[in-house]
Order: structure tokens, then sequence, then C-alpha cells
């Protein structure tokens, strides 16, 4: 098939300072007349700088939407999907860097039924991360530090910073869990969704996004505040999945780690659509978590089968 435009879609909060270096970068790297355009869904702000971005890079195609509510990366992420042309998205941070070609690889690598995880480099270490595996019963994500650089091969969770999928796919997995809230989670979830319904994540070594990684101290004030969403979100993917025994060892797990904020995270629970949300998963993925485990041979995070 032949691809005439891609979308880069970005959500962004209080990064304008980043972002025309990031759209500089994917601009000037890439290498086919494919025509793209940048999707910048500005996450309810603290300024109104988004705006200007269209003034600082004028000779790219720029589209700048502001959400007037803070709704987190999940929920910006669906939006600008929504408001995107292209037959293929490209989903990424604001303080990245993409390596030389990346749409040429795209273009040629690209396939209905495939997400392609790219590299994430860290440029000021050695740190590569080929797409991420899954740990149960945390329900978090460990990056995948070695992989055969020299064939795509499959991985369980693509990354944050550059995840590529047509449009379509993008619909037909139902883009990210709207239950998700503000950070956390929703990567993991959106990507095990993803093969359940029958699609594949292929790790792609040669196609790069160096990754601007927060600081300690940006952490600490980023996290500020999100603990309780945190754990809420892990809980949730969690319940969406595992078996019942499955669920009671994680909730114990999380229990003993955070008894402050546990209460607080089911209380979310409560007043969300889990169990809805499970049961309509159960009736439309074409495989279940059961098949995942098997197909990856996961196991627990210390290293035991997986409860059934």
């Amino acid at each position: 098939m032949c691809y005439s435009l891609i979308s880069i879609v970005i959500p962004v909060r209080n990064e304008f300072d980043r972002l025309v270096g990031t759209i500089k970068s994917i601009m000037e790297n890439g290498v086919t007349a494919c025509e793209k355009e940048f999707i910048i869904v500005d996450d309810a702000s603290d300024d109104h700088f988004y705006e200007k971005i269209v003034d600082e890079v004028s000779e790219v195609c720029i589209k700048v939407f502001r959400l007037d509510e803070h709704v987190g990366i999940p929920r910006a992420r669906n939006y600008g999907v929504s408001k995107a042309q292209g037959d293929i998205i490209f989903l990424t941070d604001a303080h990245v860097r993409f390596s030389k070609g990346w749409d040429s690889y795209v273009l040629n690598n690209i396939e209905d039924n495939r997400i392609i995880a790219a590299t994430i480099c860290d440029p000021k270490s050695n740190l590569k991360g080929y797409g991420s595996h899954l740990i149960v019963p945390f329900m978090g994500i460990r990056w995948n530090q070695k992989m055969d650089v020299d064939r795509p091969s499959f991985v369980q969770v693509a990354s944050s910073a550059g995840t590529v999928l047509t449009k379509k796919l993008f619909e037909r997995i139902g883009g990210y869990d709207l239950g998700m809230m503000i950070y956390g989670g929703a990567e993991p979830e959106f990507s095990i969704r993803a093969w359940l319904s029958g699609a594949e994540i292929v790790s792609a070594p040669s196609l790069q996004v160096y990754h601007r990684f927060k600081t300690i101290e940006e952490i600490s004030i980023f996290l500020k505040g999100l603990g309780t969403n945190l754990i809420h979100n892990n809980l949730r993917f969690g319940l969406l999945y595992l078996s019942e025994l499955a669920c009671l060892q994680m909730i114990r797990y999380f229990a003993m780690l955070y008894p402050k904020r546990m209460q607080d995270a089911v209380k979310l629970l409560q007043n969300g659509d889990v169990w809805d949300r499970r049961a309509q998963l159960n009736e439309t993925l074409s495989y279940d978590f059961k098949w995942f485990v098997r197909h990856f041979n996961l196991k627990d995070q210390i290293n035991q089968e997986i409860i059934f």
C-alpha cells in the first residue's frame, strides 16, 4: 500500500521550550517525499505558548489542539489520533530526536496488523530500550536492553516515545484505555490488548528515538501527587486481564508496598468501569491473557509460573 501522509502525534504539557527542537529534528532527519503533519495536543498547559509553535517552525504542517482540562497522556493521544489525517500514526514525546531516515524505515516496514516499536536511546548513557516486557503482578514494564540488532524481533510492549502503526489498526485496537488516569499503565495495557486483538509488535533496532530522560529531581516533581493514580492504573490493568487468584496476588502486593495509598486507589476503581470493561474485553478480544503468557513464556517478577 502507498502511504502519502504520516501524522506525528505529540501530547505536551508545559514543554514548549523542547518542542521546537523535537519538530525540527523529525523534519531534518526525514529522507522521503512523504508528507508529514504534526498533531500537537496541549494537555491544558499552564501557559498558552503552543499556539506560537506554528510561527517558530512555519515551514511544517502543525496543528495545535489545546485541551481545557488536564486529561493525561492516554486521552491526549486518543484525541490527537482522532484529529490526524495520515494513514500512519507515529506516537512520540515532546523531548526527542529521531534518527536519520526514520520515515523511510516506517514506510518500508509498516503493515496493517503490525505495531513498530522504535528503539529508545538515552543520549547521556549507553541505554537502548528495544521495547519493553511486562512484570507481573506489578503490571509495570522494564526495558529490553538486549536484542538481535540484525533483524526485527517480537516484543511485548512498545515504547511510549516511539509507537508506530496505521490509524486503522489504532482504531481497531480501540485506542488507549479511557479508564487510565493521567499517567502510567496505559502503554503496556494498550500493547497487551494489541496482541490479544491479533496484532503484533516488532522491535525496530535501526529506528532510533533519542529521548531526553528526566532527572531524578524532575521525576520527583513530575510524579508529585500522581502516586494514587499510578497505583490505580496498575491495579486496573491487572483486574482487566489477570485470573482471580493472580488479581488477589497483585492486590496483596500493592497493599504491602503502598498501604496508605491503596485505599484511595481502590475507591477510584470502585467509581470506575473496570468490571464492565473486563467483560467487554472478554467478549471481543481474539485471545485471553493466558494465551499471552504462553506465547511469550512469561513468568512473574520472581521467575515463577503466573497463577491461573
